[in-house]
């Protein structure tokens, strides 16, 4: 099997500018068009991240402009061409976060570093009695919650299934080891970076993962 590569990109919308975005040479007409059909703070949403996967795609895989880009299941974007790389997005807030795996699926998540009322109430009500028991031993409660968060909906995304079937996953820690009703591949990765937590999840083997 080929080595897998993960590359991430991340940013604020807020230290972007939209009309350097629009005029980029690495966006498509088919970017701009499709983004006129949202309202102006999507709009920008939606460019950036296209944006950033263009950005990667043209360092890592030599790709001078972003191919196009269809709707898959669960309403999951990938390219139209199956010989180029999966990708992921996600997005918390102002800040957006786009994933590229070189072998396999990737799936991504990101929340920002914020508090979360009844976040013990919302462990029982997803997450297995084995993580529950880890989130109540640790020193911060809050970081332990949104980690398993992430996680769990960084793998949702690598199959396309919806928040609905979390409750079919479990995850032992800390060794974040996976396992769900719905598949049996699961490469899980997890950084707290800056103000974000950030949890990536492939369908084979991650060998390296280089952040942006």
């Amino acid at each position: 099997m080929r080595k897998n590569f993960v590359f991430i990109q991340s940013a604020n919308l807020n230290d972007l500018s939209y009309e350097a975005l629009l005029s980029s040479p690495l966006l498509s007409e088919q970017v701009i068009t499709q983004a006129e059909t949202f309202e102006h703070k999507r709009q920008k949403q939606f460019v950036a991240c296209r944006y950033l996967l263009a950005e990667l795609l043209n360092e890592y895989f030599d790709i001078a402009q972003l191919p196009k880009i269809k709707i898959g299941d669960n309403s999951r974007p990938k390219f139209e061409k199956s010989n180029l790389p999966d990708f992921n997005i996600s997005h918390s807030g102002d800040f957006i976060t786009v994933a590229i795996s070189s072998e396999g699926l990737v799936g991504l998540d990101i929340e920002i570093d914020r508090p979360r009322k009844n976040i013990q109430k919302i462990a029982k009500q997803f997450f297995s009695s084995s993580e529950n028991s880890w989130l109540n031993q640790q020193y911060d409660p809050l970081a332990a919650f949104w980690k398993l968060w992430t996680l769990r909906e960084s793998a949702l995304k690598v199959y396309a299934k919806g928040v609905w079937q979390m409750k079919e996953m479990a995850i032992t820690m800390p060794q974040q080891d996976i396992t769900a009703t719905f598949a049996d591949s699961f490469y899980p990765y997890h950084q707290k970076l800056r103000q974000l937590y950030l949890s990536v999840c492939c369908s084979v083997p991650i060998h390296k993962i280089m952040i942006n």
